[in-house]
């Protein structure tokens, strides 16, 4: 492709409008514009930001209300599909509807869409994390595959953390505990739950679309989860049983040489997640987003000669963000080299290797 990358961003919500700007700071690409349905503070909030605004649905009556909620709708998104103005299509529309988008016009009028870790692998048939299966993402899309699908926060997030030990050590088994958030921050008014812990997933699905990216790196995977009564940010549990000796020190040097992960210490009074939460603002970042994975060192523990024990934090609106500019730069082959677009991508975002 000659030039930017042309983006469409298909809903504009907690994943949607960090995509967008994460967009924006790129040097080979361009957001040609926001589509949604409806014309609430978020819409608004992408209108005040300079987001051309298109609706999402090809329906008069909604472009009438949004247009009478306030918002300048340039079009539909259809319109824009209809005339081939959008290289790729990043679908951050609730989960579903990426699917039924998918149907309805990507299939339609040919184009390249990502979507999120809501839908079903079978959507898109590649679920990608940068480090793990960026050149699987290459070939498919050398041989014309058009569509990717960006795992959940917190495959995302297990996933990095596999990458480091799989390709470093020979596993055997591995099980992973999670305590879940209750809801995102921004729906705290709306749903969640208050003074318990719910078991909510056992066993959870996380396992199973861990497999979707690493395939069969893992023999014996199995995960658990737990929702507790928190809005911000999900906790990682890991035990993982190796086909060889380990010691402390080499499980460290490989988790500090992977991508996106870093290390916390409750020595330094990390003691939980809200002690994440505040140095994340501290970084001073957008919206406090540090897109890495913090690993507390002082817990990376191994037990005889070959089992590990490991936490770690998940922070669930904007570890998925530096993958969706990858998977923009593998699904349209403007970079086939996933070293040299995890590392521009980690520039652009400002990701950081040590948090403190």
């Amino acid at each position: 492709m000659n030039g930017k990358i042309k983006v469409l961003l298909n809903g504009y919500g907690v994943i949607g409008k960090r995509v967008a700007d994460a967009v924006t700071l790129q040097d080979d690409m361009e957001i040609i514009g926001v589509a949604d349905v409806v014309s609430d503070w978020r819409v608004k909030m992408a209108q005040k930001k300079g987001y051309t605004i298109y609706c999402s649905v090809s329906d008069p009556q909604r472009v009438e209300a949004m247009k009478k909620g306030g918002i300048e709708v340039a079009g539909t998104l259809e319109d824009l599909l209809r005339k081939g103005a959008i290289d790729v299509v990043v679908d951050c529309a609730p989960a579903g509807f990426g699917a039924k988008n998918k149907e309805a016009l990507y299939d339609k009028y040919g184009v390249k869409a990502i979507f999120e870790g809501g839908e079903k692998h079978e959507v898109a048939n590649l679920s990608f994390v940068a480090q793990c299966n960026y050149s699987e993402a290459v070939e498919k899309a050398e041989s014309g595959h058009k569509y990717c699908r960006i795992v959940s926060c917190n495959t995302t997030a297990a996933c990095r953390i596999f990458h480091a030990l799989y390709t470093n050590f020979k596993i055997k088994k591995a099980r992973m505990i999670l305590v879940r958030r209750a809801t995102d921050p921004v729906k705290g008014d709306t749903g969640g739950i208050m003074n318990t812990v719910v078991p909510s997933h056992l066993p959870s699905h996380h396992a199973p679309d861990v497999r979707t990216v690493i395939h069969d790196a893992i023999p014996d995977l199995y995960s658990a989860a737990v929702k507790g009564s928190h809005t911000m940010y999900h906790f990682h549990f890991y035990d993982v049983t190796f086909d060889q000796k380990i010691t402390r020190e080499e499980v460290l040097e490989a988790l500090q040489n992977e991508p996106r992960l870093t290390f916390v210490n409750s020595k330094d009074g990390v003691i939980g997640l809200a002690s994440i939460i505040e140095i994340s603002r501290d970084l001073g970042l957008p919206r406090g987003d540090i897109y890495t994975i913090p690993i507390w060192e002082d817990f990376v523990t191994v037990i005889g000669e070959n089992e590990l024990l490991l936490a770690a934090a998940c922070p669930n609106e904007n570890d998925v963000i530096p993958e969706n500019i990858d998977a923009i730069r593998a699904l349209t082959l403007i970079e086939k080299d996933g070293s040299k677009s995890i590392e521009k991508t980690n520039k652009t975002l400002k990701i950081p290797e040590v948090l403190y």
